[in-house]
């Protein structure tokens, strides 16, 4: 798995600076820096120590698509998760079960980390297949974003040490492909055109939860496009789906 680490309008050049350094300590070189709100100065520069060469090549882009570019899934960490079961936006896994989910798979993963002062939004954290909270005391439950990072990525370093194996990541093609198939045998079945969405948005988040596979993606979507083309023959014969 390669990992890009992705912040998201970072306030405090010091934290910057300090998450390059953990990134160099756990092996991690692929730093995109999205809109910074704090120059990249002297105080950036102290605190990566001995990551200065890193902190030197981080890619500082105008939005969050462009960092996402060839990316097979984005992460998005919270401190703040759904409490109702129908907020599925912020539906999310502990940092350990993604990291054990993430150590055998294959591909490119971009983590989020959002602002100093409030996180990341609910429009980026939709534009992420998967949310991940590392769990704090719920007196206090925000960490630094510096601290975050290296918590996150010790997680992941540890885990990889553990594997057992590899499997291909279902790429965004893919997962795209199957969502599709399915919302097409939802509207095929006649279901509420209000309920598509919400269905979509729930099947989307099994689906990352589970890092799904290529091959297990091609065998599901093979299962939905003939019950899709089924139910679509029986309309035509007038049986009804």
């Amino acid at each position: 798995m390669k990992i890009r680490v992705v912040l998201v309008e970072p306030e405090h050049d010091g934290n910057i600076g300090l998450i390059a350094r953990s990134m160099k300590n756990f092996g991690y070189e692929d730093l995109w820096i999205v809109k910074p709100r704090a120059e990249l100065g002297i105080g950036a520069t102290m605190l990566a120590s001995h990551a200065q060469d890193l902190l030197a090549k981080a890619r500082v882009v105008s939005d969050l698509d462009e960092a996402l570019k060839s990316c097979d899934y984005a992460v998005a960490t919270t401190a703040i998760v759904g409490k109702s079961p129908s907020n599925l936006i912020r539906k999310s896994i502990t940092l350990r079960e993604f990291a054990e989910k993430a150590a055998e798979a294959r591909g490119k993963l971009a983590i989020l980390f959002g602002r100093e002062s409030k996180g990341l939004t609910n429009m980026e954290i939709s534009r992420c297949e998967l949310v991940v909270n590392i769990p704090t005391d719920i007196r206090y439950r925000t960490l630094n974003v510096a601290a975050a990072v290296a918590i996150t990525l010790y997680e992941l370093r540890t885990t990889r040490k553990k594997l057992t194996g590899q499997f291909d990541m279902a790429d965004q093609e893919a997962r795209e492909r199957l969502l599709e198939m399915f919302e097409e045998l939802s509207r095929s079945v006649n279901l509420p055109r209000h309920r598509i969405p919400l269905i979509r948005r729930a099947l989307s988040n099994v689906i990352s939860r589970s890092l799904i596979s290529r091959r297990e993606a091609s065998l599901i979507a093979g299962v939905i496009r003939k019950a899709r083309d089924r139910s679509r023959l029986l309309e035509q014969a007038g049986g009804g789906p």
